[in-house]
């Protein structure tokens, strides 16, 4: 019997949880079937968690389908054989993964999906996702509604936030969406002058990438935690009265768990890129340091009133 949809997708943490709302879809329209994200291990259990779905991981069972020998364990072979449907992001039409995907599952409909929308496309990432949709009316009516109850209710509504709690992730996948690390410590000096507790978190790609002096900065001013996976991530995050962030993956998370979170954007655009969510604000300044410290903070202390 064919129950499996397996997603596959390769992307960064904001991306992945913009392709929420087709798995959300996708056990709507099939409550008897297997939903199952082919993805890394982290995101996985993520998507396990909040989800309810299923992960397989990537880089070990299904590695081999970017070779053309495609050998693969028996666990993907079955997976495989048993799709309903695939729908990659991972993968182009020409891909030689594409062609494996075929081959080993030639009774599955494959539809390939892109990310980023292309240039002169005017609504959101998620609206980009549903016109890819089209071919199959069903399933792009249920994501475009996946994707209106998370913007209204968010994905774990019945959260016990710490009273006051202000977790800020300063960081973000490149550089030119970071507001100055500066400014992150000054918004987190005035909060805990303001009886706030601030807590900053860092990821694999601030550790790496940025200085020494930096982390120092952020340490001196908050407290300073490193999740080590995203389910670690989460729930910091779902602690927090607020969260406050660049336009990066942890800011997605954060508004897609329904925590009211402050995103602060600049050379991106909010109406594409904007997370979605209940409780999202959006700051948006180009040059992205024309946004002040001023700023952030009256946004800052209108969330944490609110959360109270």
């Amino acid at each position: 019997m064919l129950r499996n949809h397996l997603i596959f997708h390769t992307g960064a943490l904001g991306d992945f949880i913009l392709s929420w709302p087709l798995a959300l879809a996708l056990s709507r329209l099939y409550p008897h079937g297997r939903i199952i994200y082919v993805t890394h291990r982290s995101k996985g259990r993520l998507a396990e968690a909040v989800l309810g779905v299923e992960s397989a991981d990537i880089d070990s069972a299904f590695a081999a389908l970017w070779s053309p020998t495609a050998m693969l364990p028996a666990q993907a072979q079955a997976m495989l054989a048993g799709a309903a449907g695939i729908y990659t992001f991972a993968a182009g039409p020409d891909n030689i993964a594409a062609e494996n995907m075929r081959r080993c599952a030639p009774q599955a409909p494959m539809l390939f999906l892109r990310t980023v929308p292309p240039d002169g496309f005017a609504a959101h990432a998620v609206d980009y996702l549903v016109d890819q949709l089209k071919s199959l009316p069903a399933l792009a009516e249920c994501t475009a509604g996946a994707a209106r109850y998370m913007r209204q209710y968010g994905l774990c509504p019945r959260r016990t936030p710490r009273d006051r709690l202000l977790v800020i992730h300063p960081g973000s996948g490149s550089m030119h969406k970071c507001w100055p690390a500066d400014g992150f410590v000054e918004v987190a000096r005035a909060a805990r002058a303001a009886g706030a507790l601030v807590r900053f978190v860092l990821g694999e790609a601030e550790l790496e990438r940025w200085p020494a002096d930096r982390i120092d900065a952020l340490a001196a001013a908050a407290e300073v935690c490193c999740p080590d996976d995203y389910l670690e991530l989460a729930a910091v995050l779902r602690s927090a009265a607020a969260c406050l962030g660049n336009d990066s993956g942890p800011s997605h998370l954060a508004g897609a768990l329904g925590v009211p979170t402050a995103c602060i954007f600049g050379p991106t655009s909010p109406a594409t890129w904007a997370p979605l969510g209940p409780a999202v604000r959006v700051l948006h300044g180009r040059p992205i340091d024309s946004i002040t410290v001023a700023d952030v903070l009256h946004v800052v202390d209108e969330m944490l009133k609110t959360a109270r």
